[in-house]
């Protein structure tokens, strides 16, 4: 949550969050496209707690703020 815009926190569960990011296997992340100085699209391959291989493919948009880039939201992609 720290690396997620401060006026978007209030619609995310830090728990659920957690919970997903640990059960998971991550195994590589590759950056798509940067497709404008504040967007990036990624791939992140996981294993999940079935042991099924996964693919998190999404276009993420960021925001600056002091300095920092935060994560404002994303589309799911595939």
């Amino acid at each position: 949550m720290e690396t997620t815009s401060p006026s978007k926190r209030q619609f995310h569960n830090t728990k659920d969050l957690q919970e997903w990011g640990e059960i998971n296997e991550w195994t590589k992340l590759e950056i798509v496209d940067k497709t404008s100085v504040s967007k990036v699209e990624f791939k992140a391959f996981y294993t999940d707690e079935s042991g099924q291989k996964q693919v998190h493919h999404e276009l993420s948009k960021f925001k600056m703020i002091q300095n920092r880039w935060f994560y404002v939201s994303g589309e799911f992609l595939e």
